[in-house]
């Protein structure tokens, strides 16, 4: 295995922890780093031209998250979940996801709603000249609102640590790219927690996102590395 083939590259702004730790997390994530693999601190610095310091930062965060784990003082190894781990991780997701909307639900500004029905009126107004990228990009646009409504970083921080599988979400969503049928249901569903968050329903903000992230999780349980 090269590893630095297999590692994102890292740029020298702002903290190199994060982006050591962002950069494994993508390997792990796309498989790249199958699960597994067996590497050192003194691999992953070399790979990717850093110091040892950021790497053991990193390190200690991917075995927080059960992405990482030691097999000796000095070598790592990734995680080789069991498929039936995977899937209830991604359940845990779908739960904190809920959560954050009825906080959001709960503390939303009239401006958060407008921003919110911003990026849906972008949406709509693209209609097929958007691309994929653009629409994934509105998509994690409408969240990003909804966790700054909720203004919870611990939960926050908890929901990025079992959300491994963005590409894997994008790869899906290329999928059915062509599906205007697919597209509408997706839009529809912001539409409908948007409506839950202006009204302040915090059952219905929950209840909706679970759905929302529930559906965009059904068949990555089979995908995923």
């Amino acid at each position: 295995m090269n590893l630095q083939d297999s590692l994102p590259r890292v740029s020298r702004v702002g903290s190199l922890a994060e982006q050591v730790y962002h950069s494994v997390r993508a390997s792990i994530a796309d498989g790249r780093l199958a699960p597994g693999s067996r590497v050192t601190e003194r691999q992953l610095a070399e790979a990717l031209d850093v110091s040892p310091t950021p790497v053991r930062e990193a390190i200690g965060k991917l075995e927080h998250e059960g992405l990482l784990e030691r097999v000796g003082a000095r070598r790592l190894q990734v995680v080789d979940h069991p498929a039936e781990t995977l899937q209830e991780l991604m359940e845990v997701e779908v739960m904190l996801r809920g959560a954050e909307a009825r906080f959001a639900a709960r503390k939303i500004t009239p401006e958060g709603v407008a921003r919110l029905r911003g990026y849906l009126d972008q949406h709509l107004a693209g209609g097929d000249d958007l691309t994929l990228r653009e629409r994934f990009e509105l998509a994690q646009l409408f969240d990003a609102e909804i966790a700054r409504a909720a203004d919870n970083a611990a939960l926050r921080s908890l929901i990025d640590s079992y959300a491994i599988y963005g590409d894997y979400r994008l790869a899906r969503a290329e999928a059915h790219a062509d599906d205007p049928a697919w597209i509408s249901a997706r839009l529809a569903d912001h539409v409908a927690i948007a409506d839950a968050l202006e009204a302040g329903d915090e059952d219905a903000a929950e209840r909706l996102m679970r759905a929302h992230a529930r559906s965009a999780i059904r068949g990555l349980q089979h995908d995923v590395p």
